[in-house]
């Protein structure tokens, strides 16, 4: 059943264009009821041409049009742009973010205490696969809950948590996606320096990591048993796993995580 609520987006990214997908797939609203902006009017065409929705350059403009505002910015544009956009900003629309750090106080100070739900998704949403969280400021309900809930499972699965692990979402789960790509181009860097071609190793370890997600994503086991049922004492595996741990790998994995979660921390100081 269709939403006849009209949804602006500032920013027509990569994330702003996989919602805008998801929910016209999905069903939850018509192509006349999305608005999208964006500083590139190269992109607002491109955007206009595939999906049909309206667009302009003017944020002020579509957000006025608008009952639900979806913010899919770059964190270093918010402080600049937020004085710009507070006079169309009512306490009867909705804002939904999705910038990295940004806390929900933040917009209710500069956007007076509109409804805000804070979110955090990442780039699988682009397949329909994503993982998004989600939290409710201070003058949000849970109807408002609802909706961003309901936008957000048209592109993947939802999962609602307190606002004060949001930094640590954004380094696990926002910023994921990245870790898993850096393995993948380190293990194409190996096969191929070990041998093997361009297309061979690219193959073996796209459908590697694409099975193995889905065995993450299909079985009841944890990670740890799964890993374990291909570690055969004495085996390939069980030697590459002790590298693994004579390098510190875990160590690594964790410290690096811990410095996403503080730079998500930084930026909401600015």
């Amino acid at each position: 059943m269709k939403n006849n609520k009209t949804i602006c987006f500032i920013g027509s990214g990569n994330m702003g264009e996989a919602l805008i997908s998801g929910l016209l797939t999905s069903g939850w609203t018509a192509k006349e009821n999305i608005i999208a902006t964006d500083i590139n009017p190269k992109r607002l065409r491109y955007i206009s041409k595939k999906y049909g929705v309206r667009v302009t350059i003017d944020n002020v403009d579509g957000i006025k049009q608008s009952d639900i505002i979806i913010l899919a910015i770059k964190p270093q544009i918010v402080p600049e742009l937020l004085p710009r956009i507070a006079g169309g900003v009512s306490s009867d629309k909705l804002l939904i973010s999705i910038v990295a750090g940004i806390t929900t106080k933040y917009f209710e100070r500069h956007l007076n205490n509109v409804p805000v739900i804070r979110t955090m998704p990442n780039t699988p949403a682009l397949l329909k696969s994503g993982m998004t969280a989600v939290c409710r400021g201070r003058f949000s309900n849970k109807r408002h809950e609802g909706i961003a809930v309901s936008i957000f499972e048209s592109v993947g699965k939802v999962l609602k948590l307190p606002e004060k692990y949001f930094d640590i979402v954004t380094a696990v789960s926002g910023s994921g996606p990245a870790y898993v790509f850096y393995l993948a181009e380190s293990m194409i860097s190996a096969a191929k320096k070990l041998g093997l071609s361009e297309a061979v190793s690219q193959q073996l370890v796209r459908q590697t990591i694409y099975g193995t997600g889905s065995m993450l994503s299909k079985l009841d086991e944890s990670p740890g048993i799964l890993r374990a049922k291909i570690t055969s004492p004495g085996g390939t595996t069980e030697q590459a796993i002790k590298v693994f741990e004579r390098k510190h790998l875990i160590d690594g994995i964790l410290k690096a995580i811990e410095r996403a979660r503080d730079r998500s921390r930084e930026l909401a100081k600015k």
